[in-house]
């Protein structure tokens, strides 16, 4: 009888990588570098603010979404930029929003949906996930994870406003006017600008009524937008 041999051959496919599982998604994800923790991928909508909750990052997959590429969202707000808001219209995204204050104090905040603006005018009704990075001397930047979930039905409201270039202001906005409306912007309510701007809320109502008369617009947000297009904030 053969003596047996040392050891069993191995199996032809043992020196092969394990398998990946069919159907994985590979190639849709969007990566930003953030200085503090370098290179970030994520197949998730992606965007990084710093303490003054500028945008200092922002993914091809938040593009995507969104539609505003890095070149328009970087060193922008993200309150500029996303605009949320609750499914129920009321408003989530501002100066020292929640999740800027708990990342202030180095905490979470639980995921939450909120409904976003795109560039084309449309409604994105969006989870978000925010990861809080911790800097030198009290400094933080907070990683936002945007996926899309089903539209709820005051979500699905669009916005109109023209993809293209648009028309001339038939009335220029007076300074006081720009004022509201880059507050506006900043995701300031009418009781905030009159605050602001030491005003009563009454004239506050009526500024903000003549600049959608102007810009041709019939909501606040569609305003914000039409002004953004016209370069007024």
């Amino acid at each position: 009888m053969a003596p047996a041999p040392d050891r069993l051959p191995a199996p032809p496919d043992a020196a092969l990588p394990p398998q990946v599982d069919a159907g994985v998604p590979r190639h849709d994800s969007g990566t930003v570098t953030d200085p503090w923790v370098g290179r970030m991928a994520a197949s998730e909508g992606m965007f990084v603010t710093d303490d003054h909750q500028r945008i200092v990052a922002w993914s091809s997959a938040a593009q995507r979404l969104l539609g505003f590429s890095p070149e328009e969202a970087i060193g922008r707000t993200c309150y500029q930029m996303v605009m949320g808001r609750e499914p129920d219209g009321h408003p989530v995204c501002g100066r020292n929003c929640s999740v800027t204050r708990n990342a202030r104090r180095l905490r979470g905040t639980a995921s939450y949906e909120v409904v976003a603006h795109a560039r084309d005018g449309g409604a994105k009704c969006l989870a978000n996930t925010v990861l809080v990075i911790e800097g030198p001397e009290g400094a933080f930047h907070v990683v936002h994870l945007l996926r899309e979930t089903q539209a709820a039905p005051t979500a699905t409201r669009r916005v109109e406003v023209p993809s293209a270039a648009p028309e001339p202001l038939v009335e220029t906005l007076t300074r006081r006017e720009l004022e509201v409306v880059r507050l506006l912007s900043q995701g300031a309510t009418i009781d905030e600008i009159a605050s602001t701007l030491t005003i009563s809320v009454l004239t506050a109502r009526n500024h903000t009524a003549n600049i959608a008369r102007k810009l041709g617009a019939h909501s606040r947000l569609e305003s914000v937008l039409l002004a953004m297009r016209h370069g007024l904030v």
